[in-house]
């Protein structure tokens, strides 16, 4: 199969004859293809988790400083301030993370079905009917529209924390 996303390319795969060890071969592959899309879930799982440690280790050192903020206001605003800045960083890279392992998802799904169309059933196109292709919310959200809730959640808490940190640093007269 070539590179590029010609569709007759992707026909011509779908058509082409197969001899009994090509057949092999091909639930070999399909196989492995359909772990590596675990692998890529279980990838995601571990990255969510980590900026979710990330976030809530920011958001809690900044509730430190601000219950501690007042003997030392133009450390602790200084310090909101760059931890408002790298945590609206991190929530700005956690999103652009989650569109790639869409993307990536959506890729591995596209072969996965490819592959299944010469196998004798297409169980996971089968699902992927049955839950209406992730355009009826009663049937099934997609996954990511979830996921990519929480990167703007906390990046807007982490927004709050630098205003926070400047207002904090406007009131103890310093000019900006």
């Amino acid at each position: 199969m070539n590179k590029d996303n010609n569709p007759t390319n992707a026909e011509s795969f779908i058509n082409k004859e197969l001899s009994d060890s090509d057949t092999q071969v091909l639930l070999t592959q399909y196989k492995i293809f359909v772990e590596t899309s675990e692998s890529l879930t279980s990838r995601r799982q571990n990255v969510n988790t980590f900026f979710l440690s990330v976030n809530s280790i920011v958001l809690t050192v900044a509730g430190l400083l601000l219950r501690n903020g007042e003997s030392s206001a133009l450390r602790y605003s200084v310090l909101l301030i760059v931890l408002g800045i790298g945590g609206v960083l991190l929530c700005f890279v956690w999103r652009k993370l989650i569109t790639s392992f869409q993307q990536l998802s959506r890729g591995k799904f596209a072969v996965i079905h490819a592959l299944e169309q010469r196998l004798p059933a297409q169980i996971f196109e089968l699902e992927w009917m049955v839950l209406g292709e992730g355009k009826d919310a009663d049937k099934y959200i997609p996954f990511t529209k979830t996921e990519s809730i929480t990167p703007w959640i906390f990046g807007c808490l982490q927004l709050c924390i630098f205003l926070i940190g400047v207002i904090m640093l406007i009131k103890t007269g310093i000019d900006l």
